[in-house]
């Protein structure tokens, strides 16, 4: 159900040649379609890497193509680039979103013959980004009123961290109100499967970061989300998901506003430098990474229509930092950090709950941030290392959401010749 995978009798040509296909015939442009200069990301010339974040793959299957999971062969299936008109976001040097309107320029992509593809899916059609530019699929809101579908700026101190006294009192109180990283950008995808280092997919060419002498000065944050149902006794922690991608830059005021003791624990998160503990009998050497903390709240959860129980549990875990250890990951490559948050390998009652609040997310408004825990009384307070809102995002995937790929991947999703059943 929902989907369907056929074989011819000839041998299957790779896709990657009919992406080179498509760019020959893309500098052929109907007068029909206004165009736009295209600005390239790279210069590898007639590379693939040159495929923008606006080149959008439409995959459509004509009416009349089998839909049915038997081997078959199809007559009627194109592969394309529509003549595509679209608003993207692109950001200046203040890190605000402008926005422009880009016409793709390829017109068509097509098999050489009727036996070369078969039906994979039926429906409608799904948008496909290679190498896309980062930060620009969900547009930055600033006005007094946050718009729906956005993200913007949330002050440090909407986060309650441990107090200079907590060894003491054990008590909380608001962030101060700065924070080593601001957001720039951020983006959703939907991921066949988990994609690590996502960073290295990208381009990262944002004007607005600047070289820091100290830390890196982009902080990639790639929390993978599971789509699939949660299992409680699953084999393996991976499938398709949805990942959403946050880019931060080194605050303005880095040097000034942030105490040297938490400059040094970024950089010893960074280097993923060993820290001992005393254990009851003896001491360990840990990584200082497994301090790093996730917070998460939710800043109108009256809008979410929850029963009593479901806002039971939402209270009991809204705002509370959480270690990521160990469903964390980190990677780093010129001037940025990447940290991957594995949501996929969380606990049954969390993927369940993610289940339960999935459909009505789009509803609510999320504060997220990072922050390293503090276990020494010269750590304290607790610091905010990243923070960003999202107004009202819908993690469902009806369409809108553009799939990933890169090329290793098979752009028929479930794969040539396999059942998808």
């Amino acid at each position: 159900m929902g989907g369907c995978v056929s074989k011819t009798n000839s041998k299957i040509r790779s896709h990657k040649k009919y992406l080179k296909r498509a760019r020959r015939r893309g500098r052929k442009i109907s007068t029909a379609i206004p165009v736009a200069p295209v600005e390239r990301l790279s210069d590898a010339g007639n590379s693939l890497g040159d495929f923008s974040v606006s080149e959008f793959f439409h995959v459509d299957v004509e009416k009349g193509a089998t839909s049915t999971c038997r081997r078959s062969g199809v007559s009627n299936l194109t592969f394309h680039l529509t003549p595509l008109q679209w608003s993207h976001s692109q950001i200046d040097a203040n890190g605000i979103c402008q926005e422009e309107t880009w016409f793709d320029t390829l017109s068509f992509l097509e098999s050489d013959s009727d036996d070369d593809f078969i039906s994979v899916y039926g429906g409608p059609s799904r948008s496909f980004l290679y190498r896309p530019r980062a930060g620009l699929l969900i547009p930055c809101s600033v006005g007094e009123k946050p718009t729906p579908g956005c993200w913007c700026p949330v002050s440090p101190s909407a986060f309650k961290l441990r107090g200079v006294n907590y060894f003491r009192d054990k008590r909380k109180y608001h962030a101060p109100d700065y924070s080593s990283y601001t957001p720039i950008g951020a983006d959703l995808f939907v991921c066949p499967q988990k994609i690590n280092h996502i960073a290295q997919h990208l381009d990262l060419e944002l004007p607005s970061v600047k070289a820091h002498k100290k830390v890196p000065s982009l902080l990639i944050v790639n929390i993978q989300l599971p789509t699939y149902p949660a299992a409680m006794f699953q084999s393996e922690s991976d499938g398709e998901g949805i990942s959403l991608v946050l880019y931060f830059k080194v605050s303005e005021s880095f040097d000034e506003e942030i105490s040297s003791q938490f400059q040094d624990s970024i950089k010893r998160l960074v280097e993923d430098e060993m820290e001992t503990v005393k254990g009851f009998a003896k001491e360990y050497a840990i990584p200082f990474r497994e301090r790093l903390k996730i917070m998460v709240g939710v800043v109108n959860p009256e809008d979410l229509r929850l029963s009593s129980a479901e806002r039971k549990l939402l209270h009991a875990y809204n705002e509370k930092p959480v270690l990521s250890r160990p469903q964390h990951a980190f990677y780093t490559g010129p001037n940025y950090l990447e940290i991957d948050l594995d949501i996929h390998r969380f606990s049954y009652i969390s993927r369940k709950g993610l289940d339960a609040f999935r459909e009505r997310l789009k509803y609510g408004i999320l504060d997220l941030g990072l922050t390293i825990q503090a276990q020494k009384q010269e750590e304290l307070p607790e610091k905010v290392m990243c923070c960003v809102r999202l107004n009202k995002i819908d993690f469902v995937n009806h369409g809108q959401i553009p799939r990933f790929v890169t090329l290793e991947d098979d752009l028929f999703g479930s794969g040539i010749g396999e059942s998808c059943i």
